[in-house]
């Protein structure tokens, strides 16, 4: 059974203050990893080669872009333009594409953190490709916000079956099997010790939203043979039968 789409939320009494705290959190990490890119194309320009400036160039361009998408997205969610979040459309996209992107963007936010990124594509899906970055980029901020400084984090992307699955591991303190529930619920958080400043409890709640909003699940999983927490984001691979456009009755 597909799960529903996410309610716009209205912009008054708590859904206010609520809608302030998602957009402080989402603009956060393209912004960040802007910043990034342009202060080391500042810094380093006499040491960077050409395709070096121009690929700091075109991360730039893209999380710019990312920023300008992510502005709509939140106008239509807060009730602003409604009729715009109806006709959003999913695409066929590489999954394990994205996967890099977003690891590439996760380098220049957190340069502290050694980031892997395993990818064994393509695998299609049919998605909102930003809301899929969006998850992703929280995910990995997660990562780096628990796990202790110069420590390593992977993405990886794959298949199971008939899912793409892509996956965040850390090595920080993991999260007990009982709290593997508890993390997804609004303004909670674990009483761990942070390495950065967090989103007030919202990351991983609006991830899981919005992982379910396109027919996605996403949970906290055992992380093989090492320490750390690992959250899988699950997504069903495209076939000829999918629809198109988003849910059912659209």
């Amino acid at each position: 059974m597909p799960h529903k789409p996410i309610p716009p939320m209205q912009p008054s009494g708590d859904h206010a203050a609520e809608l302030l705290a998602m957009v402080a959190h989402e603009l956060r990490r393209p912004l960040t990893a802007l910043l990034g890119a342009l202060a080391t194309l500042q810094q380093r320009d006499q040491a960077l080669s050409v395709a070096q400036q121009h690929e700091l160039l075109g991360m730039a361009r893209r999380q710019g872009e990312q920023l300008q998408r992510l502005l709509g997205q939140l106008l239509a969610a807060a009730g602003v333009d409604r009729r715009q979040a109806r006709l959003a459309r999913r695409s066929l996209v590489d999954a394990a594409a994205l996967a890099e992107e977003a690891g590439r963007a996760a380098r220049l936010a957190h340069p502290d953190h050694p980031i892997t990124i395993e990818v064994a594509g393509p695998l299609l899906v049919r998605v909102d490709p930003l809301t899929i970055s969006r998850i992703l980029g929280n995910l990995l901020d997660n990562g780096a916000a628990h796990s202790p400084r110069g420590t390593p984090i992977v993405l990886s992307a794959g298949r199971d079956g008939v899912h793409a699955v892509l996956a965040v591991q850390d090595d920080g303190p993991g999260i007990p099997p009982a709290d593997r529930e508890r993390i997804f619920e609004r303004y909670e958080r674990l009483d761990q010790p942070t390495t950065s400043p967090g989103g007030g409890g919202l990351g991983l709640y609006i991830a899981r939203r919005l992982a379910r909003a396109d027919r996605g699940e996403l949970q906290a999983t055992d992380p093989p043979g090492r320490r750390g927490a690992r959250l899988e984001l699950r997504l069903p691979l495209a076939t000829p039968s999918m629809p198109r456009t988003g849910d059912p009755g659209e």
